[in-house]
C-alpha cells in the first residue's frame, strides 16, 4: 500500500514551517518514493541538529564516514556552504575532550538560518510530497 499524505496536511506543514512534521513526512515517502536529494538533506540536516539536545558530537560518533561524506557533498551542490564548512568541522571535533561544544553553540545560535535553508530545499517543490495517483 502506498503511503500518501494529505495535500492540505502538506501545504499546512510547510506553511507553518512545522519542520518536526516534515521531518515525519519527509522521511517516510523517501522511503517509499526515492525523493530527489533536496528532500534527502532535509532529512539529514535535521538528524544533524536535533542532536544538539545530548551534544552533536553523539551524531558524529555514530554516523558511517561515507554518509557523512554523502551528507557533505549534498551541501555543497545545495549551495550550503557555511552549514556544509560547521557540518565538516565537526567531524573534527567529536571526540574527548572537545565534544563539539562550539558546534552546538553554533547550530543554537543558527537554529533560524539553519530552518531557513532546510525549508528552502522543500518548499519549491513540496507537491513531490502530495498524494500519488492511484
Amino acid at each position: 500500500m502506498a503511503v500518501n499524505y494529505a495535500k492540505s496536511y502538506v501545504d499546512r506543514a510547510c506553511e507553518s514551517r512545522d519542520v518536526v512534521t516534515l521531518y515525519d513526512v519527509v522521511r517516510t515517502l523517501d522511503a517509499a518514493r526515492d525523493l530527489p536529494e533536496p528532500f534527502k538533506l532535509f532529512v539529514r540536516m535535521w538528524e544533524w541538529c536535533c542532536s544538539t539536545r545530548s551534544g552533536v558530537w553523539q551524531y558524529y560518533e555514530n554516523i558511517p564516514l561515507a554518509k557523512f561524506h554523502e551528507t557533505a557533498a549534498m551541501m555543497d551542490r545545495c549551495n550550503l556552504g557555511e552549514i556544509a564548512k560547521r557540518y565538516r568541522a565537526g567531524m573534527h571535533n567529536w571526540a574527548e575532550p572537545v565534544y563539539c561544544g562550539d558546534l552546538d553553540a553554533w547550530i543554537d545560535e543558527h537554529w533560524g538560518a539553519i530552518e531557513n535553508a532546510a525549508m528552502g530545499l522543500i518548499e519549491s517543490d513540496r507537491e513531490r510530497l502530495y498524494p500519488t495517483p492511484a
